[in-house]
């Protein structure tokens, strides 16, 4: 087999079609290399994706199989986020402007929250995660813990940036779920909306949240309340209280 492949030939050893390739790509599935504007697939890159269609043929789901298949790639636990977004963007062969397409931003906004003198929303970091072909997850800091226990005051945690809302994870190496701990300020949430695949639960621990499902379905989620919905619905919520909110959050599979 050649070291590098064409998107077509990669499909025919695979025996998709090339725009199939190309959706799990935008999946996060695979992440080919870059040369200019083409994609190159490694023998490595091939396996992935037989195991990816036989997963396919059993019925899974591109969440699911992405919760699956062994990390590729991975984003480095270590340095500031703008860092790791940059390494994500160079390693998927995304220009500034390129990247800031996909995910919706300016080029100048990108180039800002790379460089870590603007900070993203969670809504915009989502998008943003998708177009890098990584998750939100993949963005946390390290842990001192072991993967089965994760001390208080030792979770890693997802630094925007922004002071109104903290993010902290609650497992290390978990295959099929991800439980976050938010802790956000008065006014403090995702400014904007964003889905995925998946199902969620949300439990409110202290204060009350205001969810937005699909600019549709208004809920008001108070201290004690559970709200469950699938994660393919658009959602956008804040802090609609006067104190501040802590929210257990627990996604599966691993989509976020």
């Amino acid at each position: 087999m050649k070291a590098q492949l064409r998107v077509s030939e990669a499909a025919q050893l695979v025996g998709v079609s090339p725009s199939t390739l190309r959706a799990w790509e935008s999946s996060g599935l695979v992440t080919p290399s870059r040369q200019g504007r083409y994609r190159r697939f490694s023998p490595g890159d091939v396996k992935r994706l037989q195991r990816i269609a036989a997963l396919r043929a059993q019925g899974f789901s591109a969440a699911a199989i992405r919760a699956m298949l062994p990390k590729r790639g991975g984003v480095s636990r270590t340095g500031s986020l703008g860092e790791k977004l940059r390494a994500a963007r160079r390693r998927r062969g995304l220009s500034l402007r390129e990247a800031s397409g996909l995910a919706g931003l300016s080029v100048s906004h990108l180039s800002a929250i790379e460089r870590g003198t603007r900070n993203i929303s969670l809504a915009g970091l989502q998008r943003l995660a998708v177009a890098l072909g990584i998750s939100v997850s993949d963005l946390f800091g390290s842990s001192s813990g072991s993967g089965r226990l994760v001390h208080a005051g030792r979770r890693p945690v997802l630094d925007t940036g922004d002071r109104q809302v903290r993010v902290e994870s609650l497992a290390v190496g978990a295959q099929l779920l991800e439980p976050h701990l938010y802790v956000v300020q008065p006014g403090g949430g995702s400014e904007g909306s964003y889905h995925h695949d998946g199902e969620e639960m949300v439990y409110v621990l202290r204060g009350e949240v205001e969810f937005w499902l699909n600019e549709l379905e208004r809920h008001v989620v108070q201290a004690g309340d559970c709200l469950t919905f699938p994660s393919s619905l658009r959602h956008r919520w804040r802090n609609c209280g006067a104190e501040r909110l802590e929210m257990l959050w627990v996604n599966t599979p691993i989509t976020f």
